[in-house]
């Protein structure tokens, strides 16, 4: 899994990656910076659970993926089997190219599986 995420990171604007349960816990990450893997599997725990309580409480089915556009940078979300794969990218990122790269990075996942 390190492999597939330091891979993702190569991408233009993607500052680091990780992949995260529905639990909070952290099952690999790839940040070069000193970002506190705990806080953001919980972070990011929160964020996924009240998403999908809300399209369930809506009747919109599955959640597939997530975008959080913040002032500073932006933060993408995609459903896989082994969990959420999340990527943290620059405010400038392009993010349909984040989101073809994550694709990739989530069908490699699966295939390698936890």
């Amino acid at each position: 899994m390190e492999r597939i995420l330091a891979e993702l990171n190569k991408a233009s604007g993607i500052l680091g990656s990780f992949v995260v349960g529905r639990d909070g816990i952290v099952i690999s990450s790839d940040f070069a910076s000193g970002i506190n893997d705990e806080l953001m599997g919980a972070l990011a725990s929160s964020i996924i659970n009240t998403t999908e309580k809300a399209a369930e409480k809506l009747s919109q089915g599955t959640v597939e993926s997530i975008v959080l556009e913040a002032q500073k940078n932006k933060l993408l979300f995609l459903n896989t089997r082994v969990g959420f794969l999340v990527a943290l990218t620059t405010d400038e990122a392009n993010l349909g190219l984040v989101r073809v790269e994550m694709k990739s990075a989530g069908s490699k996942l699966e295939e390698v599986g936890p």
